[in-house]
C-alpha cells in the first residue's frame, strides 16, 4: 500500500515540483466564496493519480458546487483521469480557473443545507431503525435511554423488493414498540441521500436486492404506517449519526463506520453536519490498489475497510483455509482468529491499522481543524476495537471508538427527529 499522503509529501519534495491548483467553489455566482489549495508535484504524468485522487478526496468532502484545476501540463493529458472523476461526482469538474462552470441541469448535485424542523417534544417513544447492508437494527428509547432493542439480517436468504424490507422493517419496530405507538421514528439507511433525505443512489447490495431508488420515495411513510403517530425522519446512517454527535456536542470531529461498505460524516465547529460518502475516499495510489466494486476508483475504502474488504484481505492470507470467509459475518471470524492468536488474524489487524492511520493522515491534510476522528461498526465490539484503539494511539489527530460501536446507528436513528442540528450536504436535482 501507498498511502495518498506519502506519495504527495514525496512529489512535492522533487525538485521540479510546482503548484497544481484546486479551487473548490460554494456556489454558482462570481461572488460565491472559492476555497484554493495548493498541490505540489512535478509536471509530468506519473503526478496525475495523486494529484486527481487529491482532487477527488476533496470535492468527497467539502461539497463544493464545483471545480476547477489549474495544471501544468497539457489538458489532453488529463482527460482520462478527469473523465473517471466526472463518472463518480455529480458536480462539473472543469480545467482552468476561468473555465465556465456548466449550466446546472437535472441529476447534478448542488450545495444545500436542509431545512431544520421543529424537534418534536421529547415525551413518548422514539423509534430508531437502522438499515445496513448485513443487519438491520431498531430500538426505542425514552429520554434518550434505550428501553428495547432487536436486530436481524437485512437480506434473510432468498429476500427481495422493498415489499420485503419494508415487511421485516416493520415487523422488527412492532417487536420494540412492545404495542405502544411511537412519537416519532428516525431511519437510517447506508445509501447515498441528499440532504432533504431521498435516496438518490443505490449501494451495491441494494441496487441487487431492491434495483431502483424511486422505490424509496415513500419507504418511510409505508414503514411507520399504523405504528408512529408523530414525525418520520429519514437520513443515510451516518448523518444520522453525525447529527446525534453534534447534539451531544461533538465539533471537528469526523466519525467514521467500518460495515458493507465504509461510511463517514463530519461536524464543523458550528456543529453542522456534514455527509460524506466515504467508502470512495482515496487513500491508496500503489500500483496494485484495490478497484472499487463498482465505480472507477482504485484505493478508494470500501474495497479495504469494508466487511467484503477485509474478507477479501483474510482470503488472500489464508490461501484455502480462508475459502469459508463471508463477508457478512467476517467480523465474527476476525474475531475468532484474534482469540486463536492465529497469525493472519494478527496481520490483518495490522493492515487494518495502518490502513486507518492512511485515512486519519488524508483527513487531516483534506479537512484542516478537524481535531478528532471517531471509528464506529459492529465489528469493533470486543477484541477488533481494542486493538484498534491501541494501534491508533500515534495518529496524527486523537482517534477515538464509541462505547457502543454495533449498535449506535439505530440510537441515532431513534434521536434524530428530536434534534434542531443543521445539515450541510449536497441536494441533487429533480430526476430528468
Amino acid at each position: 500500500m501507498l498511502a495518498l499522503v506519502d506519495a504527495l509529501r514525496t512529489l512535492g519534495q522533487e525538485p521540479l515540483a510546482v503548484p497544481w491548483t484546486v479551487h473548490l467553489s460554494e456556489g454558482w455566482s462570481a461572488s460565491s466564496s472559492v476555497r484554493t489549495f495548493h498541490i505540489y508535484a512535478p509536471p509530468r504524468s506519473r503526478s496525475i493519480r495523486p494529484v486527481l485522487s487529491r482532487l477527488h478526496n476533496a470535492i468527497l468532502l467539502t461539497n463544493p458546487a464545483f471545480a476547477s484545476l489549474e495544471a501544468p501540463i497539457r489538458d489532453t493529458q488529463l482527460d482520462i483521469g478527469l473523465g473517471e472523476l466526472r463518472m463518480v461526482h455529480h458536480v462539473p469538474i472543469v480545467v482552468g480557473r476561468d473555465a465556465p462552470a456548466p449550466s446546472p441541469v437535472a441529476g447534478l448535485d448542488l450545495p444545500a443545507r436542509d431545512e431544520i424542523p421543529e424537534p418534536c417534544l421529547p415525551d413518548g417513544l422514539a423509534g430508531g431503525l437502522d438499515i445496513g447492508g448485513t443487519g438491520m437494527k431498531a430500538c426505542v428509547t425514552l429520554h434518550g435511554a434505550v428501553l428495547r432493542s432487536a436486530s436481524s439480517p437485512s437480506w434473510p436468504d432468498g429476500e427481495t423488493g422493498i415489499d420485503s424490507m419494508i415487511r421485516r422493517a416493520r415487523a422488527l419496530l412492532i417487536e420494540v414498540a412492545a404495542g405502544e405507538t411511537l412519537t416519532s421514528l428516525g431511519i437510517g439507511m447506508a445509501s447515498p441521500m441528499d440532504v432533504s433525505g431521498r435516496v438518490v443512489e443505490l449501494s451495491t447490495v441494494l441496487r441487487e436486492k431492491v434495483g431502483d431508488a424511486a422505490l424509496f420515495d415513500d419507504f418511510g411513510a409505508r414503514v411507520a404506517h399504523g405504528i408512529c403517530a408523530g414525525p418520520v425522519v429519514m437520513f443515510n446512517d451516518l448523518v444520522n449519526l453525525g447529527r446525534w454527535r453534534a447534539g451531544q456536542g461533538a465539533r471537528r470531529l469526523v466519525r467514521i463506520q467500518i460495515g458493507t461498505s465504509f461510511g463517514g460524516c463530519w461536524i464543523d465547529a458550528n456543529g453542522d453536519v456534514s455527509p460524506v460518502e466515504m467508502g470512495r475516499l482515496v487513500v491508496d495510489v500503489a500500483p496494485d490498489a484495490v478497484p472499487h466494486t463498482y465505480l472507477p476508483l482504485r484505493g478508494a475504502m470500501k474495497s479495504y475497510l469494508s466487511n467484503y474488504g477485509i474478507a477479501i484481505h483474510l482470503r488472500g492470507l489464508m490461501g484455502e483455509e480462508g475459502a469459508r470467509m463471508q463477508a457478512r459475518t467476517i467480523g465474527n471470524q476476525l474475531s475468532e482468529l484474534l482469540a486463536l492468536g492465529h497469525p493472519a488474524g494478527l496481520a490483518t489487524m495490522q493492515w487494518i491499522v495502518a490502513t486507518l492511520h492512511g485515512v486519519v493522515a488524508e483527513l487531516h491534510a483534506t479537512l484542516p481543524g478537524i481535531s478528532e476522528v471517531e471509528c464506529g461498526g459492529g465489528m469493533l465490539v470486543g477484541a477488533i476495537g481494542r486493538t484498534i484503539r491501541e494501534g491508533m494511539v500515534n495518529a496524527p489527530i486523537r482517534f477515538s471508538v464509541p462505547a457502543r460501536p454495533g449498535f449506535d446507528g439505530a440510537i441515532a436513528a431513534a434521536e434524530a427527529p428530536r434534534l434542531g442540528v443543521s445539515l450541510r450536504g449536497l441536494k441533487r436535482l429533480e430526476r430528468g
